[in-house]
Parts: C-alpha cells; sequence; structure tokens
C-alpha cells in the first residue's frame, strides 16, 4: 500500500490525479517527476498492470527503490530528466508532475495512440503545445487549486 500524503494539498492533487487519469485497472502507467514514488505506488495499488517511475532526482529514486524493496508492487523506477526522457514504452497513461513544455515531445513519445497525458504542478496554458503535439480532447479535471489538464492521443 502506497504512503499517505503528506498534506492536504498533496491529498487532493492525488485525488486529481486519479481521477483525471480514469480507472488504472490493467493499464500501463508512466509517472514523470514523481519523487519518491508515492503517485507510482498509488497507481499500482489501485490495480496498474504495469508502473513505471521516473524523476530527475537520483536521491528520490532511491528513495523509492528502498520502498518498493521493503513494500514489493513490482513498480521499476528510473532516473532521467523529463526534458531528455527516453522513450520507455506505449504507455496507456503518462502522469507528469511539474514538468516543463519543452519535455512534452518526450512525455509524447511514451503515450500510445489513443492513450492519455495527465500534467500536474504545470503552470501556464498548455493547450497550444499538446495540439501541435498531436494531442486532441484537452480537457481539465479537478476542482481548484488541483486541476489537472489531460489530452488525449488519436
Amino acid at each position: 500500500m502506497p504512503e499517505p500524503p503528506r498534506s492536504p494539498a498533496e491529498s487532493a492533487e492525488a485525488d486529481a490525479v486519479l481521477t483525471a487519469a480514469g480507472p488504472p485497472a490493467g493499464r500501463w502507467v508512466l509517472v514523470v517527476g514523481g519523487g519518491a514514488g508515492f503517485p507510482a505506488r498509488l497507481f499500482r495499488s489501485a490495480g496498474a498492470a504495469r508502473v513505471v517511475g521516473v524523476d530527475a532526482d537520483r536521491a528520490l529514486i532511491a528513495s523509492a527503490q528502498r520502498q518498493e524493496e521493503r513494500d514489493p508492487l513490482g513498480i521499476s523506477y528510473e532516473v532521467h530528466e523529463p526534458a531528455r526522457l527516453p522513450v520507455i514504452g506505449d504507455f496507456d497513461v503518462v502522469v507528469a508532475f511539474g514538468v516543463a513544455a519543452e519535455a512534452l515531445p518526450h512525455l509524447a513519445a511514451n503515450v500510445r495512440p489513443g492513450g492519455l497525458l495527465v500534467l500536474s504542478r504545470t503552470s501556464g496554458s498548455w493547450e497550444s503545445a499538446l495540439a501541435d503535439a498531436g494531442f486532441a480532447s484537452v480537457e481539465h479535471v479537478g476542482e481548484p487549486p488541483s486541476v489537472v489538464p489531460t489530452a488525449r492521443r488519436p
């Protein structure tokens, strides 16, 4: 079971992201910028078939890996800068926390056709950048301050 969020704001964000992503059961989920692994563990505990957690901070990934060793859920973790994210796979859902717009092509490369990109802790408007990257159906899910933009890949 994932550790609980550390604050009401984190709990609201986790609820908004999970709602925006839709039911994870049986889906492949890539979590980018998920820190020490709480969001990845949340998706896996909710039934995602495969979960990969990515963060640029080696110490946070090491912490996530230690948690996985103590309480294995079958999550793999990798260290990558979002703006240099390689293609890790074709994921049904890619969730990104606090990434810059320059990471969008790298995120998009990991979203399978028909898949969903979920953005959290972003600033500004991403609609035109998402459209330029080939995404459609941009929606905003949740209530302030935890509004989460999502975009579906055709």
